[in-house]
C-alpha cells in the first residue's frame, strides 16, 4: 500500500547514505541571494539548488496547499485511539511506538506509517521533536493527505536549514584552528546530495552509482559507502569540473504528473520576481536566468550586477531580433522547398520532356523547365515578400518571388527520365544496387499538406544522407551485414574529436558522449536512452521495408513497464477503496494502447504480437515476448540467473494483470473477453552472455530478431562486439540499414 502513496518514490530508494561531509562541503560554497532557492559556488561555476531542481530529485508534490488548515488535531479520531495519555503532545519516537502496537486495524497501521515516514524523512529532525497535530486529523482522510503538497513544505523546510548564515562561522573554525564546527542537517539533506551528483557529474562519478531511467531521479542513484571530507574538496577543486547551472527535465519527466503541477507555481513566482528585481539585486541577490523547460543545453547564470547597462539592453535587443530572423528564414525557406515540391510533381506528372544529354550519369543530370508549365499556383502559394522593420522588402524577397523565371534561364539542360537513370546505375555500380529509398506514401498536395524537413542545424551532424549506402533487391533481413563505410567513417572521426563531457544529438534526445562511448566499450553497460533510440529506429526500418518485418506487432520502450507497475499499484488501492467505482487507467498508459506514443507505435487492435524491454532490479535488461491471442508473455533473459524466481514474479506481475485488463476495456470492448491473468513463460534454449554488461544489447538483437522472424538462437556473443559498432555507427547517422 506504501508505493502507491505520495510517498511512494521513497520506498524505491536504493541503498543510499546521507554523506553529510559532502552536504558541508557545499554549505560552506553557498552564496547569500534573498530569493527562495540555494546557489552555490563550485570553482568559477554557480549551480542552483531550486524548487524546480527538489522535484526533479524527489517526484513529490510541491503544489499551493491553500485549502488546508494547518491548526488544531488534538480531537481527532486517531490521536483519542492511539495516543490518550499524550496530552496533546506527541513525539516522533511515541508515533513509531504506536505503530509497532497497532496490528489489528491495518488501515490505522497504514496511516501511523506515513506519519513515520514524514517525520523521518521528509521533515527529519531530533528524535525529541513534537509532531504537528494537524497531520493526524489529515492522514485520518487519505484523499486529502495524498494530494497536500508535502514536497513543497519538506522544500521550504530544507532551504531555509541551507540558507542558514553560517557560511563564515564554517570558514572561520577552520581559521581559528577548531576541530569541529557542530550543527545539525534538518529535513531532507538527502535531496541536496542527489543533486550534487546530478549538477556536478564528477562527484556522482566518483562516489555513486547511476542506473537507468530513473523516475523521479533519486531512484537511479546508489551510493552504501561514507565519503571522507578531502575526497570531497578534490573532486570539487579540480580543475576540469563540470558544473550545470540548473537541472533540466526530459522529455519524459515533462509528461510526469509532479512537473506538470509544479510548472504553474514556478511561472507565477518567477513573475513575482520580476517584479521586485530591483530589490534582490541590491545586497548580492542571485542574478535573474533563462530557464527553458525544453532547452536541450544548460547555460551559466549571467554574473551578478547591479543595474541594467548597455551591453545588457543591446544583448536583449540582439536576441529578440534574431528571433525574429529565424521567423522570416524559416517562412522563405518553406516557400523555396513548395515551389521544389511542386517542381517535382510537374516531373511525376510527364511535364518535362526527355532527351539524352551529355551529362546523364548518377551525379550529374538538370532539368528544362518548359516555357509554359501547368498551372499549379505556385506564386499564389509563395505570397507577398515579407516585410522588414520600416515597411520594406528585401532583396531576397525580390529573388524569391522570381524563382520561376530564375529555373528557366539557368537551369538550361535536359531532364534525365528515370528510366534512363537506371540504365546508367546499372552499367557504373558495382557490388549492391543503389537507388532511392521508398518512402511508403505518395507526395503530399496542397498548401499545409506537405512534409516538413527538418532544418539542417537541429540533425546530427552525421546524417546527411546522401552518404548512406542505400540497399533494394532484398529478400531477407541481414543482421550480419557489415556496416556502411560512410558511417564508420564518421563514427572514427566523432571518436577522435569526442569528450566525455560533449553533448550528442540522437532522434529523441541528446546524450552525453560518454553515454555513445560505453556502447562501444565490450564492458559498457547501455542506458535507456540508447535502448530506446535503437527500438525507434527498429519500428521506423520496419515501416520502410513492410515486406522484411513483422507488421503485425508494437515495440514498445523502456518506459511502458514503469507505466504499467504503477497501474497496477493504483489498481490495487482501488479494489481495496470501499467505493466501487469503475477503475480508469492513466492517459499516458492509454497512449501506448492507440500507438500514440512511443513514436511510429501501433494501435494494439492491429497487433498480435507485444515487444518490449525491462529492466529487472534497476539493473539488469532483457526482453518480453507478448503473445495477445494466446495470452502469454515470453521472457528472453540474457542472463538467466540474474533474477531471483520470486523477484522475476513480483516485476511480472503487474504485466500480468494489466495487460488483459486493457485488452477488454480499450482493445477488444467486450463483457466475455476473460481478465484472467495472463501466464509467463521464460524460455530456456536462449544465447547467453558471457560477461556482466551485455545484456542490453541482446535484449536488443532479441527485439530485432523476434520482429525480422528470425531464429534468436543466430544471437551469438562472438558477434556481440560487431553488433556495438553498428548500432552506435548507426545511432551517429540516424539510420538503420534493413
Amino acid at each position: 500500500m506504501f508505493e502507491t502513496s505520495c510517498f511512494g518514490p521513497l520506498l524505491k530508494l536504493r541503498k543510499i547514505k546521507l554523506a553529510s561531509q559532502l552536504v558541508h562541503q557545499l554549505l560552506m560554497r553557498s552564496m547569500k541571494t534573498k530569493k527562495e532557492e540555494a546557489w552555490f559556488k563550485i570553482g568559477n561555476k554557480r549551480a542552483r539548488f531550486g524548487l524546480q531542481e527538489f522535484v526533479l530529485v524527489t517526484g513529490l508534490n510541491a503544489t499551493s496547499s491553500e485549502n488546508v488548515e494547518m491548526s488544531g488535531g488534538a480531537d481527532c479520531r486517531i490521536v483519542k485511539d492511539h495516543f490518550k495519555k499524550s496530552g496533546g503532545k506527541i513525539m516522533k519516537g511515541d508515533v513509531y511506538e504506536a505503530f509497532k502496537r497497532c496490528k489489528r486495524n491495518q488501515t490505522d497501521k497504514y496511516k501511523l506509517g506515513l506519519i513515520i515516514i514524514l517525520a523521518y524523512v521528509l521533515l527529519a529532525t531530533e528524535e525529541n521533536t513534537l509532531i504537528e497535530l494537524w497531520w493526524f486529523e489529515l492522514v485520518d482522510d487519505l484523499d486529502l493527505f495524498d494530494k497536500f503538497p508535502w514536497g513543497k513544505m519538506s522544500y521550504d523546510y530544507t532551504i531555509r536549514i541551507v540558507k542558514r548564515d553560517m557560511g563564515d562561522k564554517l570558514r572561520n573554525s577552520l581559521k581559528e584552528g577548531e576541530s569541529r564546527c557542530r550543527y545539525s542537517l534538518h529535513d531532507f539533506p538527502l535531496a541536496i546530495m542527489i543533486w550534487a551528483f546530478e549538477a556536478i557529474p564528477n562527484l556522482g562519478k566518483k562516489f555513486a552509482k547511476k542506473y537507468c531511467d530513473g523516475i523521479p531521479r533519486m531512484l537511479g542513484w546508489e551510493q552504501p559507502k561514507r565519503l571522507t571530507s578531502s575526497d570531497v574538496v578534490t573532486v570539487l577543486e579540480s580543475k576540469e569540473l563540470e558544473v550545470m547551472s540548473t537541472l533540466i527535465p526530459t522529455e519524459v519527466e515533462l509528461q510526469e504528473v509532479y512537473w506538470k503541477e509544479l510548472t504553474p507555481c514556478v511561472q507565477e513566482e518567477d513573475t513575482d520576481s520580476e517584479d521586485s528585481k530591483g530589490d534582490d539585486t541590491e545586497h548580492g541577490g542571485e542574478p535573474s536566468h533563462s530557464f527553458h523547460q525544453h532547452s536541450p543545453r544548460v547555460s551559466e547564470p549571467p554574473p551578478v550586477r547591479h543595474d541594467h547597462n548597455i551591453a545588457d539592453v543591446v544583448r536583449m535587443e540582439m536576441e529578440k531580433l534574431e528571433e525574429r530572423l529565424l521567423g522570416v528564414i524559416s517562412k522563405r525557406l518553406d516557400r523555396m522547398e513548395y515551389k521544389i515540391d511542386s517542381l517535382v510533381e510537374m516531373a511525376a506528372v510527364g511535364w518535362f520532356h526527355s532527351t539524352t544529354s551529355a551529362y546523364d550519369s548518377p551525379i550529374h543530370n538538370t532539368i528544362n523547365v518548359p516555357v509554359s508549365p501547368p498551372e499549379v499556383k505556385i506564386k499564389e502559394e509563395a505570397g507577398d515578400g515579407e516585410e522588414l522593420a520600416g515597411g520594406e522588402k528585401s532583396a531576397e524577397d525580390e529573388n524569391v518571388g522570381n524563382e520561376t523565371e530564375f529555373v528557366e534561364k539557368g537551369m538550361s539542360g535536359d531532364f534525365c527520365m528515370p528510366e534512363k537513370l537506371e540504365e546508367d546505375e546499372n552499367k557504373s555500380t558495382k557490388g549492391d544496387i543503389v537507388q532511392i529509398e521508398s518512402t511508403g506514401f505518395d507526395i503530399p498536395k496542397g498548401r499545409g499538406r506537405r512534409t516538413k524537413r527538418k532544418a539542417r542545424p537541429l540533425c546530427s551532424p552525421f546524417t546527411d544522407p546522401t552518404k548512406r549506402r542505400k540497399l533494394s533487391d532484398l529478400d531477407v533481413y541481414d543482421p550480419y551485414r557489415e556496416v556502411d563505410p560512410s558511417k564508420v567513417d564518421d563514427l572514427t572521426k566523432w571518436m577522435e574529436a569526442a569528450s566525455t563531457s560533449d553533448l550528442v544529438p540522437l532522434h529523441h534526445c541528446d546524450v552525453e558522449a560518454k553515454t555513445l562511448l560505453d556502447l562501444l566499450n565490450k564492458d559498457g553497460w547501455l542506458t535507456g536512452e540508447i535502448v530506446n533510440e535503437a527500438l525507434y529506429h527498429i519500428r521506423d526500418r520496419a515501416l520502410k521495408f513492410p515486406n522484411l518485418f513483422q507488421q503485425d506487432c508494437c515495440i514498445l520502450d523502456c518506459y511502458f513497464c514503469q507505466f504499467v507497475q504503477s497501474a497496477h499499484g493504483e489498481w490495487q488501492i482501488h479494489a481495496q477503496s470501499p467505493m466501487k467505482e469503475e477503475f480508469k487507467f492513466s492517459k499516458s498508459l492509454l497512449k501506448y494502447v492507440d500507438g500514440s506514443i512511443p513514436e511510429l507505435g501501433k494501435c494494439w487492435k492491429d497487433c498480435r504480437y507485444l515487444y518490449a524491454p525491462c529492466c529487472a532490479i534497476g539493473s539488469h535488461w532483457f526482453a518480453v515476448k507478448i503473445d495477445l491471442e494466446d495470452r502469454t508473455i515470453f521472457i528472453f533473459d540474457s542472463l538467466k540467473s540474474h533474477v531471483r524466481k520470486a523477484e522475476l514474479e513480483a516485476f511480472m506481475k503487474p504485466l500480468q494483470v494489466v495487460i488483459p485488463m486493457l485488452m477488454k476495456l480499450h482493445v477488444k470492448c467486450d463483457d466475455s473477453y476473460s481478465t484472467e491473468k495472463f501466464k509467463f513463460v521464460k524460455m530456456k534454449e536462449v544465447p547467453q552472455q558471457h560477461n556482466g554488461s551485455d545484456c542490453g544489447i541482446f535484449t536488443i538483437k532479441y527485439i530485432e530478431f523476434l520482429q525480422a522472424n528470425m531464429d534468436v538462437c543466430a544471437i551469438q556473443p562472438e558477434y556481440i562486439p560487431m553488433w556495438r559498432k553498428k548500432l552506435a555507427a548507426e545511432l551517429l547517422a540516424w539510420h538503420f540499414e534493413p
